[in-house]
């Protein structure tokens, strides 16, 4: 369990070997709930969606992932949270836990994460309004966040739910465009 560097958000931390064990136990058992906010480039048109795509490494960039056949499956599941003029805020829960995985299903259905200069093809750059193209520069990280987590505790068996709400950096960028 991984957040990428420009992530923010929940994370659960094992304190010894007991509980990380039985912790991987329920990442690898889909036990685990997890949800993301994500603000992507363009107006999404449908309210919710489902991303049913493997993924994989690229062949000539090892640090990059992408959509391939071999790949190993990936499942992403979206939902509109509000919308903007040139942006979608969305929330998106993941049912497995690859490398990269909301960026690159998100880049793969043409709704890139704001920021996310990896897998947006230059989209920061590309918009008209000098203001927001700066804004975007000054955020300095992506627009990805999260937000909730939920498993249950190794000892006591007790469902725990977790909910951080955005930071100010990405509440001050929802400002600026609305």
């Amino acid at each position: 369990h991984r957040l990428d560097k420009d992530t923010s958000g929940l994370i659960v931390v094992a304190k010894d070997i007991d509980t990380h064990e039985a912790l991987s136990e329920q990442f690898r058992n889909r036990e685990v709930f997890k949800q993301y906010i994500a603000l992507v480039h363009g107006e999404i048109e449908a309210e919710s969606g489902k991303i049913d795509a493997p993924i994989a490494r690229e062949k000539h960039n090892r640090t990059k992932m992408g959509i391939r056949g071999h790949g190993r499956n990936a499942l992403s599941l979206w939902r509109v949270k509000k919308r903007f003029e040139r942006f979608t805020l969305v929330a998106v829960e993941i049912k497995t836990g690859r490398t990269h995985q909301i960026r690159v299903h998100l880049a793969h259905i043409k709704h890139p994460v704001v920021g996310d200069e990896t897998y947006n093809s230059g989209r920061d750059n590309n918009i008209p309004d000098a203001k927001l193209r700066k804004a975007i520069k000054e955020l300095n990280r992506f627009f990805l966040h999260a937000e909730k987590l939920s498993f249950t505790h190794p000892k006591t068996n007790e469902r725990l739910n977790f909910v951080l709400e955005l930071p100010q950096e990405l509440l001050d960028f929802l400002a600026i465009i609305e």
